[in-house]
């Protein structure tokens, strides 16, 4: 799923879906926001987020006025479209010791080959590494056959405790020494799948 396409004509963005996904999330509390602000929170420079605004604004996701930006219904609406969950978790032996960021997309297992793939897009977009687990028969498996369910229970455990699970489902943790680079990678990942 692309949310925000590459320019035909000019220089790339030097941006990701994962940053218009991120100033999505971090409008849906209904506050308004300079775009100072959600240019730091989301970790592009002022240009990048004017960008960013411009195309949501077109879209009608968000409505900018002089005191901030403000995500609309209808953006509010395309977010929840978006089949994806995001939580931060403690550093654990999945996370390598490091910030780890789970994502969870719903229904795309059919996606994952080999989890390598996830683990490449996660790396490219900063992460230091990327952990792909998909929810075969009730049980959490990392691509091909590990179980964790039998072989890491207290990993398994904390998965199902964070997320509503159900068959078909794809977990991608990323991890880095920043937490802003694995949920980035994490997301990127993510992004990939849909």
């Amino acid at each position: 799923m692309k949310i925000i396409a590459a320019p035909k004509y000019g220089p790339i963005h030097r941006f990701s879906d994962f940053h218009v996904f991120k100033t999505l999330q971090v409008l849906s509390d209904g506050e308004r926001r300079g775009r100072r602000q959600l240019a730091q929170i989301v970790g592009v420079g002022e240009g990048s987020m004017r960008t960013i605004i411009e195309y949501l604004r077109e879209k009608k996701f968000v409505d900018v006025r002089h005191a901030g930006v403000k995500i609309t219904s209808k953006g509010l609406q395309f977010l929840t479209k978006i089949p994806i969950e995001i939580r931060h978790l403690e550093p654990t032996d999945i996370t390598m010791g490091q910030h780890g960021v789970a994502v969870k997309v719903s229904g795309k297992s059919q996606e994952v080959k080999s989890g390598i793939e996830q683990r490449d897009s996660a790396v490219k977009a900063g992460a230091d590494g990327a952990t792909t687990i998909v929810i075969r028969e009730g049980r959490l498996i990392i691509p091909n056959d590990y179980d964790l369910d039998a072989k890491r229970p207290d990993i398994a455990r904390l998965l199902r405790s964070t997320f509503d699970l159900s068959d078909g489902d794809v977990i991608i943790v990323g991890r880095s020494a920043d937490p802003l680079l694995a949920e980035k990678g994490a997301l990127a990942a993510a992004f990939d799948l849909l």
